[in-house]
């Protein structure tokens, strides 16, 4: 029942955002927030259920899709009170109920398991990371289409009238990019120390596509402050850092849960 409550939530709001997104107007902000704040709230409610099972964590695709897009929601919700971010939720609130709506009717195939303190601080710190690197990732194709219309000479354009400024998208992108970086390391540090084998064959291929986007971030972050990078290019090496970062994650997790078992 509360899954859908949070269903209900999230879709509501996200329709709210893609009408007045539609109209290049500005959502009512209580309908915009509220009803997704609900719809978290109620998420949140069904997280412990899904996750902790006899004591043990469950944690297979879908349900670290539905504890990322819990992150990213609420990380947008907090924010979105001092940041004019509001554009994003037409994009994110949509696809979390939709998320939710696939992950209750998919069974889980990942089986419980237990987990040490560690290993939970490094699963919990690389979700929150993905979660926050997702964010910068919208900005940057956000920014990617404010400076394409700029320099075809069409900026009263319908998004452009709902969206900030270009260089206030371009500081929100580098600002999420650079907490995300900072989680990021820290899960690769932690996944070093408590993930036994990290290079075993059967997580070789996540834990090379995740230093593989580590690297890109790291260079975008050192030319933008010390090369001065910005625009395109910046919106460019952060959706394929993001790309990268997302197939080590998501494309390995499917892999190994959907398609591996199956043979």
């Amino acid at each position: 029942m509360l899954i859908w409550l949070a269903i209900l939530g999230y879709g509501f709001s996200g329709g709210v955002a893609l009408y007045s997104l539609q109209k290049a107007s500005l959502p009512d902000r209580r309908l915009l927030f509220w009803p997704a704040v609900f719809g978290a709230a109620a998420h949140l409610s069904t997280l412990a259920s899904e996750l902790i099972v006899f004591g043990a964590l469950q944690v297979g695709f879908f349900n670290s899709a539905s504890i990322i897009t819990f992150f990213i929601v609420s990380t947008l919700l907090v924010s979105g009170f001092s940041k004019p971010i509001h554009s994003l939720f037409a994009f994110v609130l949509p696809l979390a109920a939709a998320i939710l709506i696939v992950a209750l009717l998919v069974p889980q195939t990942q089986p419980p398991r237990f987990y040490s303190g560690g290993m939970m601080f490094h699963i919990f710190v690389s979700m929150l990371a993905y979660s926050v690197i997702t964010i910068a990732a919208l900005l940057a194709v956000l920014l990617g289409i404010q400076n394409r219309q700029l320099h075809e000479h069409h900026p009263e354009t319908r998004l452009n009238r709902v969206l900030p400024p270009l260089q206030t998208t371009e500081r929100l992108m580098f600002e999420w990019l650079m907490i995300g970086f900072v989680l990021l390391t820290i899960a690769i540090i932690s996944g070093s120390l408590f993930v036994s084998d990290f290079f075993a064959q059967s997580l070789a291929h996540k834990t090379v596509l995740t230093l593989i986007a580590w690297l890109f971030f790291a260079v975008l972050l050192f030319g933008h402050f010390h090369l001065g990078w910005r625009g395109a290019r910046a919106s460019r090496l952060t959706v394929l850092g993001f790309a990268f970062l997302m197939l080590a994650f998501f494309g390995s997790k499917f892999v190994m849960e959907y398609l591996i078992t199956k043979f």
